[in-house]
């Protein structure tokens, strides 16, 4: 008998879902009319359960949506969001995708101001991300738009779906309080999208991958979050733990209570915190927890950043890597002080060398940016270009409370100035480590 009403509720579920179908979306054309009519499919299917008791929306599996987005959402209460099939950001004229009223390019899925709401299944959401990147480097325009975006939400949960090729950012989660990320899978696939350009007659496919600039896995602030199970492939930030300014949130006055545990990361910027510029109304990062993450061939494994800024201050505090395996960086596996690429979107340059401490090159710390109680604990760190680490922390305002414990490898530098853990301005201590920063 209770098998009998198990298969009868499900049964029941399944039928009033809202399926996109059921709202016209039109599956594997991806004609510019159809693209337009898939977005808005979504869009009306999602009102439609935000207006009814059938809270669920469905796109349908063994089906491809060729879309663009038709508006952000706002103000979604219960809402569970199933992806079976696969989404797709449309491959033609860029010039033809929608813009908010700021300008902006919309993000392909976008909530905001919600409560409780559910993205789950099994399917994919593909941004064919390269020609935005090509765009961003012969243009010069940098407008690319998110593959999800949720905003100054509350219970949020994503989880077993994958995520690919994002023009930028592949989960953009800003403001957000009690959200769990999990079983997900980021892909940014460089080579295989030359196949792409092949198809659209781009005379520069077999020689000229592109770099996928700021293809950011998941960026996220806001207060007690888990991201967890999950691989990151990607070549920015892996994940991205992004300051809160106080008075900006309902929810706290400071990024916090967040954990981040048992994923992979290959290539990537590191399992980050920031960047953190000052602000008139302190920008803060309190209480991170980042444990069992392996790291293959990244670009920077630990990373915790800085940003130039000359009011207010921010605050860095309380933070814990542990259990971490670093395997080949590419360049540094700990990186801690100012962040060194030029900022995207038209922000200014940070004046960090890539290649500092070696002779004739800088880079300016911010006596404004507050690190206070920073410890890696059973980190494993084998091979790689760069030496193991760099700390940098300004002479006015150093860096306190650090503490490495269990840090352990070899250090393999090609270069002979880049040697050891670099370490300046910093107080700390180094237990059972054969990796001591040469300032503790």
């Amino acid at each position: 008998m209770k098998t009998n009403f198990l298969f009868i509720f499900a049964f029941m579920v399944a039928s009033i879902a809202h399926k996109i179908s059921d709202f016209g979306a039109i599956p594997n054309n991806k004609s510019s009319d159809c693209v337009i009519l898939n977005g808005k499919a979504i869009e009306q299917a999602i009102i439609a359960a935000n207006s009814t008791l059938d809270r669920l929306v469905l796109i349908e599996g063994n089906s491809i949506y060729h879309m663009v987005p038709s508006s952000n959402l706002n103000n979604l209460i219960n809402i569970t969001i199933q992806i079976d099939g696969t989404l797709v950001a449309w491959d033609g004229d860029l010039s033809f995708w929608p813009r908010d009223g700021s300008n902006n390019s919309m993000t392909m899925l976008s909530v905001s101001n919600s409560y409780n709401v559910t993205f789950t299944g099994n399917g994919i959401i593909e941004g064919f991300g390269y020609r935005w990147w090509w765009q961003v480097i012969l243009i010069g325009d940098d407008n690319r738009p998110d593959l999800l975006y949720v905003g100054g939400s509350m219970n949020v949960l994503i989880e077993n779906l994958t995520f690919s090729n994002s023009p930028r950012y592949h989960l953009n989660l800003q403001n957000v309080a009690h959200c769990l990320v999990q079983n997900i899978n980021i892909t940014v696939d460089v080579f295989g999208q030359q196949a792409f350009l092949r198809e659209h007659g781009f005379l520069y496919q077999n020689f000229i991958p592109t770099f996928p600039l700021n293809t950011d896995g998941i960026d996220v602030s806001g207060i007690d979050v888990v991201i967890r199970n999950s691989s990151i492939i990607c070549f920015d930030d892996a994940v991205a733990v992004k300051p809160m300014i106080s008075g900006r949130s309902n929810f706290t006055n400071c990024t916090r209570n967040i954990l981040i545990e048992d994923c992979y990361v290959k290539y990537g910027v590191g399992m980050s915190i920031g960047s953190v510029p000052p602000h008139v109304g302190v920008d803060c990062v309190q209480n991170i927890t980042i444990r069992n993450i392996e790291f293959e061939s990244p670009i920077k494994a630990i990373y915790i950043k800085s940003n130039p800024g000359t009011q207010g201050t921010a605050l860095i505090q309380h933070i814990l890597y542990e259990k971490i395996k670093i395997r080949n960086a590419l360049m540094w596996a700990i990186f801690i002080g100012p962040q060194q690429q030029h900022q995207p979107h038209g922000g200014a340059d940070t004046g960090c060398s890539f290649f500092y401490p070696l002779p004739f090159t800088e880079c300016p710390t911010n006596p404004l940016v507050t690190f206070d109680d920073i410890v890696l604990r059973e980190v494993d760190i084998r091979g790689g270009i760069f030496s193991p680490g760099i700390i940098l922390c300004n002479s006015t305002n150093p860096c306190t409370n650090f503490v490495f414990d269990r840090v352990t490898g070899e250090d393999w530098s090609i270069f002979p100035y880049l040697k050891g853990v670099h370490c300046e301005n910093t107080k700390g201590v180094a237990l059972d480590s054969t990796l001591v920063p040469d300032c503790f």
